[in-house]
């Protein structure tokens, strides 16, 4: 059957614990200590909601008392995970089975199914209500189902909890009514989708549409209702048709009614996170080829473009060579379980390494965290997702010293979270302030996983091994994948191919983590960054410029290396095997930082400032637009603003320096050349001669649109900007110059990018890389050709590779042609 991959690859993780470890050892004695003290500080949590937050929907732990949904206290999006339906209560029941606590649980679904009633004139999250409200019951039901029949407790349970789930299961179904089949992002408990509140709800993230399959498919299997499993993989469907198919990566935010994508970085963190982990526990719960075939072409394109080393960055989905953040996020930090499940180790130890390092320095992971390991956003919520990894990871490899992470963490939460009505959230790693906040995943799954890392399978009533965990946490046994299938298009062949692996599970023998950690160990600290160098290799990413030979020997002595894309861009990365200093490592990652802020390449569509235009009339009246690349500061000219004014040039040209002409650049629009300073420094200079806004053009006499990578200009964490800044590649810039020369009045207009421009050079771009990858193909064919040592085939060799290097040629020519046209 096809869900044994599932069953083997749970059941495996024991298999590893007979190996050999040189890293600390712990006791049994110890271990079952710190499981006590995971289960007392479970104990600490919950009953303190109880005592003063239930039947609220969260425990307040520093006032002590409990979070309501109401308008005086709204907290915005924060808030659409609450409905006053005791969440914290239903979210936590089946962490009271692990810790195997049958009265308390008895008496905790005997208080769900008394008083909580989902009939709420109330908006909530339909990925957040999914996830914990109706993982929880269906996770609920399962375990009261089964003590039932097989203890003294629950023997007055008729199935209430999965009632009330096939009833919260029709109120969110009005979400599902879109064009694409992917749900809104809200929905009213009572009311459905109002139409006045459908363009608020239009936009959602990956995450949050591809997070349903799980617990909507368990719903119908469980209750016999196929509607709820045939609507969850609709949209899966839908969002696997909307991959980037030369990437095949996923963008962040789409709307859900015309499919656009409204954010198109991607990554595995936050927005995105629990899609991919969805498509393997897809397949693993449910028994779907599908899904795996799916996750595995997503799981290859992650590896090639985003994971970079230990780390994970972002990319933009069309463009995956480029980052588009030079920050992690928390979330990430679940990617090593989900590897650990897809039987990829290596990666796995490596990444978690990278984040316990992470935790080391930071006591606990920031919310997000930047490439050299600084805080970015210091809160941390108490999340579990570093926690579910150590976890997988100890089961899968038995070394103690996944134990010893498991400790830390542990004290960390004692030192600084424990508080007297419970745990929590921390406000700044930085300073370890607490805030008023307690998530209902801390007890669902924060301390789940916590006493199950220090659990033996003895400690639990239940054989873990048979359940899969949800993004939740929640449990779901794993027998539903022989439940019969309600999903009415469940042998329906889609358009993809279905390259499915051997169906063996990975041999762990012989696997000493610690082989792979140790060349990681310094990593973390290795880069703290000292402040002379920081700014050193700040100035140096200014001025860098590609084939300057001093440049390039600095670079080299630093150990990166360079090389060239398929598309002619160069990369840059780190060489860990070169013969550098420690000293020029540190200068080298510090470098990259740098280069990758004052470079990064941020979609046009991806930011609320979308590509700009540059307009004028030409000598025969006729309006002539000029794409133009925006910037990440200064005014955005959104939403129909724009900006006319006659232009003028800077003195100095390059802007870096006070003008010495301000009286001529005065309310005007200014003309500046890109170099020597970061662009919004010369926006701050035109700026303070009284201009009106700017336009850098580029100083490679070259460059265009067509053949450079558009991109926005970077800030320097500082707004004080308040004039539109935009880029003209020197192409388009010439026809504006030409004009100026003529007409030195000339007007000009700075606005947004019309969408059909855009949608236009979208196009054009993507069937560029169409033609590349076709070449590409072919270079690989004439090398096949001329690799053959076979002497019967010499005559056709020849005859094959004439006719390769016909077929080449037209279609350079071609891509050549096509771009001319452009």
């Amino acid at each position: 059957m096809i869900n044994t991959f599932g069953l083997i690859s749970l059941v495996a993780f024991a298999t590893a614990h007979d190996q050999p470890f040189s890293g600390s050892f712990m006791s049994k004695e110890e271990k079952l200590g710190l499981m006590e003290k995971a289960k007392e500080m479970f104990y600490h949590a919950y009953t303190n909601y109880m005592d003063h937050a239930y039947p609220a929907d969260e425990l307040m732990p520093l006032s002590c008392k409990g979070r309501w949904r109401t308008k005086e206290n709204n907290r915005g999006d924060m808030d659409d995970v609450l409905g006053n339906y005791s969440l914290t209560l239903i979210d936590t029941m089946d962490t009271l089975v692990v810790l195997g606590d049958l009265p308390e649980f008895d008496r905790a679904v005997s208080k769900v199914v008394r008083s909580v009633t989902f009939d709420r004139d109330v908006v909530v999250s339909v990925f957040e209500i999914n996830i914990r409200v109706l993982g929880g019951l269906l996770s609920g039901h399962i375990f009261a189902q089964h003590f039932k029949e097989n203890s003294n407790h629950l023997q007055w349970y008729n199935g209430e909890l999965l009632a009330m789930a096939k009833d919260l299961g029709y109120r969110l179904m009005p979400a599902f009514n879109t064009t694409t089949g992917i749900p809104y992002s809200r929905v009213n408990l009572r009311y459905g989708i109002k139409k006045n509140q459908l363009h608020n709800f239009q936009e959602t993230c990956t995450a949050c549409a591809g997070s349903m399959i799980l617990e909507l498919a368990a719903l119908s299997r469980l209750s016999g209702i196929p509607i709820f499993e045939e609507k969850a993989h609709r949209s899966m469907d839908s969002l696997w048709s909307l991959r980037h198919r030369s990437s095949n990566l996923m963008g962040t935010v789409l709307n859900v009614d015309s499919g656009d994508w409204v954010r198109r970085d991607s990554g595995v963190g936050a927005g995105i996170d629990s899609y991919y982990e969805y498509c393997l526990k897809a397949y693993v719960l449910l028994g779907e080829s599908r899904y795996l075939s799916r996750f595995n072409k997503h799981y290859a394109a992650i590896m090639k473009y985003i994971s970079q080393g230990p780390m994970l960055l972002d990319v933009h989905m069309h463009r995956p060579q480029i980052n588009s953040k030079n920050f992690m996020d928390a979330l990430l930090a679940f990617w090593p379980g989900l590897q650990v499940l897809s039987g990829d180790l290596k990666p796995a130890i490596e990444t978690h390494e990278m984040l316990y390092q992470v935790v080391q320095k930071h006591n606990f992971i920031p919310e997000a965290f930047t490439t050299d390991f600084q805080v970015h956003w210091g809160q941390h919520p108490l999340r579990p997702e570093f926690l579910e990894s150590t976890y997988f990871l100890y089961k899968a490899t038995g070394d103690p010293h996944y134990l010893n992470v498991g400790r830390q963490v542990l004290n960390s939460l004692q030192k600084y979270a424990r508080v007297e009505c419970g745990f929590a959230a921390v406000k700044d790693v930085r300073t370890t302030a607490n805030e008023d906040t307690m998530d209902s995943f801390v007890l669902a799954e924060t301390f789940k996983y916590l006493y199950l890392l220090f659990a033996e399978s003895e400690d639990l009533i239940i054989n873990i091994d048979e359940y899969l965990f949800t993004t939740e946490g929640h449990l779901l046994p794993l027998y539903l994948s022989v439940q019969p299938q309600n999903y009415t298009d469940a042998d329906k062949i889609l358009d993809e191919d279905t390259d499915l692996p051997k169906r063996s599970c990975p041999s762990f023998d012989n696997l000493l983590t610690e082989s792979i950690r140790k060349p990681l160990k310094n990593m973390v600290d290795g880069l703290c960054p000292n402040r002379k160098s920081r700014i050193e290799a700040r100035e140096f990413a200014k001025i860098f410029q590609f084939g300057n030979e001093n440049h390039m020997q600095r670079i080299k002595a630093m150990g990166i290396v360079v090389t060239k894309l398929p598309n002619g861009l160069p990369l840059l990365f780190m060489n860990s095997s070169h013969e550098s200093s420690p000293g020029d490592q540190v200068d080298g990652h510090e470098f990259l930082t740098e280069l990758n802020i004052i470079m990064k390449d941020v979609n046009q569509k991806e930011k609320i400032n979308s590509a700009k235009s540059v307009s004028f009339y030409d000598q025969d009246g006729q309006k002539m637009s000029l794409y133009a690349g925006a910037a990440n500061f200064g005014r955005s000219l959104n939403l129909g603003q724009k900006v006319a004014a006659r232009i003028a040039i800077a003195n100095p040209v390059k802007g870096c320096e006070t003008l010495i002409n301000p009286g001529v650049v005065k309310e005007k629009i200014v003309l500046v050349e890109r170099g020597d300073c970061m662009f919004i420094e010369k926006a701050r200079k035109l700026q303070e001669a009284g201009a009106v806004g700017g336009i850098v053009i580029d100083n490679a006499t070259d460059s265009s649109v067509i053949t450079s990578r558009a991109f926005s200009m970077s800030d320097d964490g500082i707004d004080d900007v308040s004039i539109p800044l935009v880029f003209l590649f020197a192409s388009e810039a010439r026809p504006l110059l030409d004009m100026f020369n003529i007409n030195p009045d000339l007007l000009v207009t700075i606005s947004e990018l019309p969408k059909e421009t855009e949608a236009e050079i979208d196009s054009v771009e993507d069937t560029g890389t169409m033609i590349n990858n076709s070449i590409d193909k072919l270079k690989k064919l004439i090398r096949d050709i001329m690799t053959s040592n076979d002497p019967t085939q010499v005559q056709l060799k020849f005859m094959l590779l004439a006719f390769v290097l016909e077929f080449l040629f037209s279609i350079t020519i071609l891509l050549c042609r096509h771009r001319m046209g452009r």
